[in-house]
């Protein structure tokens, strides 16, 4: 089958033929295995990359300056090294956040204004009492900024929305720790 046939297949709204695109598969595990990833990441990866291939046939953007070989490859390295990224992220993310908790007590600094010690000290208890992994989650995406799709896959969550979710079960479930009265009389 050749490129031009493929495009001409998948232009006419013919998916069946996103199936001779496989056959770049074993090119993209082979580049993934050797920058960190394995089989499931060069999978993951590949179906990305064919999605954004296709949408890119079906709006124009594609321009068949080059075989679908080298196109597919481009999307895949792109989207795994952004992948990269985001892990190295998150690892720089957990890093502080153990090397905190090794220094410390207290597992990270609230940065409040002067003479807020006994606050802080109140929230520390309310997320002591929240317990895993509501603790984690809410510091992860408060304190340490870290998006929701981030937090969903490190969580294992199926999506951003269900961690955003989570999120706000926790927050609610911190809120039931706290009170606004005992916030009034720490000052």
């Amino acid at each position: 089958m050749t490129d031009q046939e493929i495009i001409f297949q998948l232009k006419k709204g013919n998916e069946s033929y996103l199936k001779y695109l496989y056959e770049h598969l074993e090119m993209v595990k082979a580049w993934v295995k050797k920058n960190n990833g394995n089989d499931e990441d060069a999978l993951d990866v590949f179906q990305e990359a064919m999605i954004v291939f296709y949408k890119n046939i079906m709006t124009g953007q594609y321009e068949a300056t080059s075989k679908i070989s080298t196109y597919l490859f481009g999307i895949c390295k792109r989207q795994w090294l952004n992948q990269l990224n985001r892990r190295l992220k998150y690892e720089r993310a957990s890093e502080i956040i153990h090397s905190e908790e090794a220094a410390s007590y207290e597992s990270f600094e609230i940065e409040l204004t002067r003479g807020r010690e006994r606050l802080k000290d109140y929230i520390n208890r309310a997320l002591d009492k929240l317990g895993e992994p509501c603790r984690s989650l809410l510091e992860k995406s408060i304190f340490f900024k870290m998006k929701m799709q981030e937090i969903a896959k490190v969580f294992n969550y199926s999506s951003a929305h269900s961690a955003r979710q989570q999120k706000l079960r926790c927050l609610k479930k911190m809120r039931s720790y706290m009170s606004y009265e005992s916030v009034i009389r720490l000052k």
